[in-house]
């Protein structure tokens, strides 16, 4: 009789455990991981391609972009990939690829990967013009380490302008058009946790009494 209800107890608080174990990662668990996205400074205090025409530096070139190894950027009538910085486009002179806001941009794109200061990522090309890229239009573009990227733009046939951009900082990961990785992370309420322990702990300790209650009454059973 006290082998089997020491078993029994034994049972219980494996269970009690189990339960406060799960709770408490379930509660942890609404930490959920930052999205892996690197944003990337255009501005004055990073690339320093921001306003029309990317701030006036037509016919220039950027090493390290977006990171370092990541490749060389040529501004010309928009954008060029080198050393291994690719762009995405539809293979023609001035045929840079559209991408709406929320589209994915990976491995399962079909068109061509343009590098090497390729004439297909411009916006224009002599004779060859882009069509216009208005609001909510990115770049595609992947890096000489593998990693997928966005760069937010505009065209109208004349200028251009670069408003914001980012990479995925996983090699092969897919990005979203326009995903910034600012995702919202629920911060853990200490009093909510110890609210929650508490009821795991206090559910423990009611089994517990129950468990002393039937052993009692077993107990009485037996010497009657």
């Amino acid at each position: 009789m006290k082998s089997l209800a020491r078993s029994q107890s034994a049972r219980r608080r494996a269970a009690a455990t189990a339960a406060f174990a799960s709770v408490g990662a379930g509660i942890l668990g609404t930490h959920s991981a930052e999205a892996a996205i690197v944003t990337i400074d255009i501005g004055p205090s990073g690339f320093n391609i921001e306003g029309v025409n990317a701030g006036g530096q037509n016919n220039s070139s950027i090493s390290n972009f977006p990171m370092s190894g990541g490749g060389t950027l040529g501004i010309r009538y928009g954008v060029r990939g080198g050393s291994n910085l690719y762009f995405a486009t539809n293979g023609t002179n001035a045929s840079p690829s559209n991408f709406s806001g929320g589209v994915s941009i990976g491995s399962s794109f079909t068109g061509t990967w343009a590098t090497n200061f390729s004439p297909t990522s411009y916006f224009k090309y002599y004779g060859d013009i882009s069509p216009n890229f208005g609001a909510n239009s990115y770049l595609g573009f992947r890096t000489a380490q593998g990693n997928y990227g966005w760069m937010e733009a505009t065209w109208d046939g004349t200028d251009f302008q670069f408003y914001s951009a980012a990479y995925e900082d996983v090699v092969g990961a897919a990005i979203v058009a326009g995903d910034t990785g600012s995702v919202a992370v629920p911060e853990i309420d200490p009093n909510g946790l110890a609210s929650a322990l508490s009821l795991v702990m206090g559910s423990a300790a009611m089994l517990e009494q129950r468990r002393r209650k039937r052993a009692a009454v077993a107990a009485a059973a037996v010497t009657a």
